[in-house]
C-alpha cells in the first residue's frame, strides 16, 4: 500500500464517519398495485444486483439496481426468490415482483434515486470506491451492502468545444392574407472558436492504484482529473458548430375568390463553423509512454444546416355567393419555400503542440490520497562512439 493507512482513514472520515447518511425512499413502480404483498413473505436475506453486472463503477456513471430477496411464502410454506420491479416498467412487468418502496436505499460516493445510483462526477470523491446499501423496511435487520471499486475509463475528454451558433435563425414572417409570400428565415449563428488550453500530464498513485494518469488543464478552462492510461484521454478545443438556419415563414391565405395561397419563404442559411483552438500539452519527461495516452482535438466546427422552407399558404376558402347558388371552389395551396443552404465550409483546424519536461511543480498540490509517483527519469545512454576510420590500402 503506497498510501498510509492514516491517509485511507482520513478519506473515509472525509466522506462521513457513518457508513451512509440520509436514508431515503428508493422510489417505487407506478404499477405498485400489481406487486406482491410482502406481509405474505418472511424475508430471510437480501442481495443487490446491478444491471451492468460488474464490480467497478466509473465517476459520472449511472447504474440501476434491483433488490433480490430470499424469502418463505407463508401460504405455501415454500422458499421463493423475489426481485424488485423496474420503477419505469409496466404493470404487467410488475406482477409477482416487489415494490421498490419496500426498501430504503442509500449510498456513499454518489446519490441513489428510484433504484439508480449516480456516481459523483468528481474523480477524487471516492478514491476507495462506492458503496450501495438496501434495508428492508419491515425488518431492518435484513440488509445488503455492495462495494464497487473505482475505475476511470469513462473519463475520455478534458477541455470543451467552442459554443455552437444559435440553434436556429429567426422564423420568417407569415405572408399577408391576400396570398403574400412568407418571409425568409434568418441565418444560423456562427460557431465560436475553440479554447486556448495548456494541459500538464503525469502519472500518480492512489490507495487502490499504482499507476493512474492525471491531467491538469489551465487557460480558458480549469480542470484536474484522473484518467485510465490504457484508455487514454483527449484534450478538446474544437471549434463550435454553426447554428441551423431559421425556417421560412408560411405563405399567406389566398385572396378571395379562388386565390392561390402565397408561397412559403425560403429557409435561412446555416451558420459557419468556428475555428479550432490552441492546445499545448506538456508531458512528464519521466514517462515516454504518455505520448500514446494523450490525444489532441483542435478540429474546426461543422457548418450549420440550412433551415426548412416555409409551408405554402392555404388557398382562398370555398364559399357560396348567395343562397342556393353554386359554391365557388377553394383556391390552390401555395408552394413550399426552398430550404436554406448549409453554412459554407467548416471552421479551420487549430494548432496542437506537445512538449516534454519536468511537470513536478504543477502537481505539487494534489487532493488527499493522491500523490505523484517518484520514478526517476529514464537513463539517457551516451551516443555510441564513431566508427574507426577506414584503413587505406597500400599500392604495390
Amino acid at each position: 500500500m503506497m498510501i498510509s493507512l492514516f491517509t485511507a482513514a482520513a478519506l473515509f472520515d472525509t466522506a462521513g464517519c457513518a457508513f451512509i447518511t440520509g436514508l431515503a425512499s428508493a422510489g417505487g413502480a407506478d404499477a405498485s398495485a400489481f406487486t406482491v404483498d410482502m406481509e405474505r413473505y418472511q424475508v430471510q436475506s437480501l442481495g443487490l444486483a446491478p444491471q451492468h453486472g460488474g464490480d467497478a463503477i466509473c465517476p459520472t456513471s449511472a447504474v440501476a439496481f434491483k433488490v433480490v430477496a430470499e424469502a418463505i411464502d407463508s401460504k405455501k410454506s415454500a422458499a421463493v426468490t423475489l426481485e424488485t420491479a423496474d420503477p419505469k416498467g409496466s404493470a404487467n412487468d410488475a406482477r409477482g415482483k416487489m415494490d421498490l418502496t419496500e426498501f430504503a436505499l442509500a449510498a456513499r460516493g454518489g446519490t441513489i434515486e428510484n433504484g439508480t445510483f449516480s456516481a459523483s462526477a468528481d474523480p477524487f470523491a471516492a478514491l476507495l470506491g462506492f458503496d450501495v446499501k438496501a434495508t428492508y423496511r419491515l425488518d431492518k435487520t435484513k440488509e445488503a451492502t455492495r462495494h464497487f471499486a473505482p475505475e476511470y475509463s469513462c473519463i475520455k475528454e478534458v477541455g470543451a468545444a467552442g459554443s455552437s451558433g444559435s440553434e436556429a435563425g429567426r422564423v420568417g414572417s407569415q405572408g399577408s392574407s391576400n396570398g403574400g409570400a412568407g418571409g425568409p428565415g434568418g441565418p444560423g449563428g456562427a460557431g465560436a472558436p475553440g479554447l486556448n488550453l495548456t494541459a500538464h500530464v503525469s502519472i500518480v498513485e492512489t490507495p487502490l492504484f499504482d499507476r493512474l494518469g492525471i491531467i491538469r488543464v489551465t487557460g480558458d478552462s480549469e480542470q484536474l482529473t484522473l484518467f485510465d492510461l490504457s484508455a487514454g484521454i483527449t484534450v478538446v478545443a474544437r471549434g463550435g458548430d454553426g447554428g441551423r438556419g431559421g425556417p421560412g415563414g408560411q405563405g399567406g391565405i389566398g385572396a378571395d375568390p379562388q386565390g392561390t395561397g402565397g408561397p412559403g419563404g425560403p429557409g435561412g442559411d446555416g451558420g459557419p463553423g468556428g475555428d479550432g483552438g490552441q492546445v499545448l500539452v506538456v508531458l512528464d519527461h519521466r514517462y515516454p509512454e504518455l505520448a500514446e495516452s494523450v490525444r489532441i482535438d483542435v478540429s474546426g466546427g461543422a457548418p450549420g444546416e440550412g433551415g426548412p422552407g416555409g409551408r405554402g399558404g392555404m388557398g382562398a376558402p370555398s364559399r357560396s355567393p348567395c343562397s342556393g347558388c353554386k359554391s365557388i371552389p377553394p383556391g390552390a395551396q401555395g408552394p413550399s419555400g426552398p430550404s436554406g443552404r448549409t453554412g459554407g465550409a467548416g471552421g479551420r483546424a487549430g494548432t496542437g503542440t506537445v512538449r516534454v519536461e519536468d511537470v513536478g511543480p504543477v502537481f505539487a498540490s494534489l487532493p488527499p490520497g493522491v500523490r505523484l509517483r517518484a520514478d526517476p527519469p529514464p537513463e539517457v545512454l551516451p551516443p555510441p562512439p564513431p566508427p574507426p576510420p577506414a584503413k587505406k590500402s597500400r599500392r604495390k
